[in-house]
């Protein structure tokens, strides 16, 4: 049976299960803003002192490892005003080919108390920069520079339709001005760009709390973007709604997207983790895209599996099999192996 054929049914069954639950499956779970453990305050990139030990150190290696590397470890803080860090990441594929997706370092500097400016380097020079401004006990925010831009979920695949094909990939960063705020419990970011002079505005908004023995996240985000020769280019209009649910050792992860002026795609992730033991999860993830929302002219999906092993602290190990449903890949599927150092 394809995909495709159950795919209201899997929806459905989400959504449902959404009333009872990357990383930001850390935000549901932690029921934590993404500024706790990044330095951007959307999430993503350099983490932040708290970021690692509290979280990548103690919450997601191994229990029985990391008592060896307690004594051993060391604050990325190397002064009171200097904060510093990297991330290096490796797809092993099929046959021993190996790609090189990332090698980024961070550095960060703090002159005064909620006033930074942060840098990421890669081999091409430096691909992220801005200053970052906190008022009234970082209620409020400023970001001025060149910054990857706030938008759903902020998963590390990608490659997930809900970030490839509406223009939020790995590299996606752009010159802009962000405004921030916390009001109600609820993180809020406006956000203006103008990639070669095309207008490009930007909202998102999300929270995280608890019901009961639920944790959870819930947003809502969407861009709007200035025609140039009556195209909107890569930075098409798009809204969507993302969230996740936290019971246990079972995370639920979800974003529903509507891309075009005219809504004219449609998008959609789930993720599944389950906590084996800290630092063992299995992830159980789908994607799915109808280019023109009529599902008679064929859609792209894939079905993803993954073992998600932190053996010691700041290494990952990512084994991944992927089953493909879409027109052009029906029935292939593959195995890759991630690596990954990130301190």
């Amino acid at each position: 049976m394809k995909v495709s054929t159950i795919a209201p049914a899997l929806v459905l069954f989400l959504i449902i299960a959404a009333t009872l639950q990357s990383l930001p499956r850390l935000a549901a779970e932690q029921s934590l803003a993404c500024k706790t453990c990044h330095i951007n305050p959307n999430g993503g990139g350099a983490r932040t002192e708290f970021g690692n030990h509290a979280v990548a150190f103690h919450e997601l290696t191994l229990q029985k490892t990391k008592k060896y590397f307690i004594e051993k470890y060391h604050s990325p803080k190397i002064s009171e005003s200097v904060l510093v860090g990297f991330d290096s990441r490796y797809h092993v594929r099929e046959g021993g080919r190996v790609f090189r997706m990332q090698t980024d370092a961070y550095i960060t500097f703090e002159p005064y108390q909620d006033l930074m400016y942060h840098l990421r380097f890669w081999e091409n020079g430096t691909s992220e920069q801005y200053l970052l401004l906190y008022l009234d006990h970082q209620k409020y925010y400023l970001k001025v520079g060149r910054f990857y831009p706030a938008y759903g979920l902020r998963t590390q695949d990608y490659d997930t339709f809900v970030r490839s094909q509406i223009g939020f990939g790995y590299n996606a960063y752009i010159d802009g001005v962000s405004l921030g705020a916390k009001i109600g419990g609820s993180n809020i970011a406006i956000e203006f760009f103008n990639p070669n002079q095309r207008f490009v505005g930007a909202f998102h908004i999300f929270r995280t709390g608890y019901l009961k023995s639920l944790s959870f996240l819930a947003g809502f985000s969407a861009r709007f973007s200035e025609q140039l020769n009556g195209l909107n280019g890569a930075y098409p209009h798009t809204k969507g709604i993302f969230g996740g649910l936290t019971y246990d050792r079972f995370t639920l992860l979800g974003e529903l997207d509507l891309a075009g002026k005219a809504n004219d795609s449609l998008l959609f992730y789930a993720g599944l983790t389950t906590r084996i033991e800290y630092g063992l999860y299995f992830i159980a993830e789908y994607n799915f895209f109808d280019y023109d929302r009529d599902l008679q002219s064929g859609v792209n999906e894939y079905l993803r599996f993954s073992l998600e092993f932190y053996p010691i602290p700041f290494v990952q190990f990512r084994p991944s099999y992927t089953y493909y449903t879409n027109r052009t890949l029906d029935g292939e599927n593959n195995f890759f192996l991630q690596f990954h150092v990130g301190y």
